[in-house]
């Protein structure tokens, strides 16, 4: 491969945040990356500042088909040994690439690392405390489908801007499916449970990579949607979709039932959406338990080893 990297980012009328999301790639400590972007039908002047950074950055086009459209694309074209997500109103954090470097450097290439994402407002700053000097701190899970819930500080909510796939592990997958701009939803959930049974599969804990800019545009603002995303991947399952066999049924239920819990409390419940929320658990049921019994099993069993790099 040509770069050690690939930043694919896709683009619909995010001109307000285009420039800053740019910004915190081109201005990585690490340099063997492209960033591809993908301007996806925008009708603002998102085109206008993608031009305007010349050949800086890879420019594609294309009528609006959504954001898992937009990122296949990208993928297919990238150069680069990892695919890196990035939206365009989000932010990579000034050494993110040269932790994932160093992070994948340690445990010989692996297929799947998963980063830790902090919050802001988009009328705030990036908080101080995610730009702050900090030792290099994983968890290695044999693959996703093995990992347990873990008790951190962090953030580690699956999404795009904080999973770094390599990228032949991606094109064997299929990568994101091609949906449509209102059907997207739950994209990274479905990826990962795509990816699931690829090992290692390594977690971070500290230091912060990405950071997640919360504004009324966001697509979590829409709980139906979501909702809905929530409910395609309790379907997928269903369907045999997802990897592992029999063998691995536990282990996924879990996985699509701890997503649907928390998107149950935390996206339904918590914003009022009550009969959403007891929708959800009741379409999810079967998976729900089975997530409550994993979780119960980290009680009575050793919890993962905390794996701080040493060196550069």
């Amino acid at each position: 491969m040509k770069f050690r990297f690939t930043v694919v980012m896709p683009v619909y009328n995010r001109a307000k945040y285009l420039r800053q999301a740019i910004d915190s790639v081109l201005a990585q400590t690490f340099t063997d990356f492209e960033l591809i972007t993908i301007d996806d039908g925008s009708t603002d002047e998102s085109l206008e500042i993608l031009r305007s950074y010349g050949d800086r950055i890879k420019l594609v086009q294309q009528p609006n088909q959504g954001p898992e459209v937009a990122r296949n694309t990208g993928a297919t074209l990238a150069q680069g040994e990892y695919l890196m997500m990035v939206d365009s109103d989000d932010l990579l954090l000034p050494n993110a690439m040269a932790t994932y470097d160093r992070v994948i450097r340690s445990f010989d290439s692996p297929p799947v690392v998963l980063g830790t994402q902090v919050y802001f407002h988009d009328d705030e700053p990036v908080p101080a405390r995610a730009l702050a000097p900090q030792p290099v701190e994983v968890i290695r899970y044999d693959d996703y489908f093995a990992k347990d819930a873990i008790k951190s500080k962090s953030t580690f909510g699956v999404s795009n801007g904080n999973m770094v796939i390599r990228k032949s592990v991606f094109d064997e997958v299929g990568g994101f499916r091609n949906s449509t701009p209102q059907t997207f939803h739950a994209e990274d959930q479905n990826l990962i449970l795509k990816l699931g049974t690829y090992g290692p599969f390594i977690v971070m804990l500290k230091p912060y990579t990405c950071a997640f800019r919360r504004h009324e545009a966001n697509s979590l603002k829409n709980v139906n949607a979501i909702t809905e995303g929530i409910l395609r991947l309790h379907d997928y399952e269903m369907q045999g979709r997802y990897p592992g066999g029999k063998e691995r049924r536990l282990d996924r239920y879990a996985a699509v039932g701890g997503m649907a819990m928390f998107w149950a409390y935390k996206g339904c419940w918590r914003a009022g959406h009550r009969k959403l929320a007891l929708r959800v658990l009741l379409a999810t049921a079967p998976m729900v338990c089975a997530a409550l019994w994993k979780k119960s099993l980290r009680y009575f069993r050793k919890p993962a080893q905390t794996i701080v790099l040493q060196g550069s």
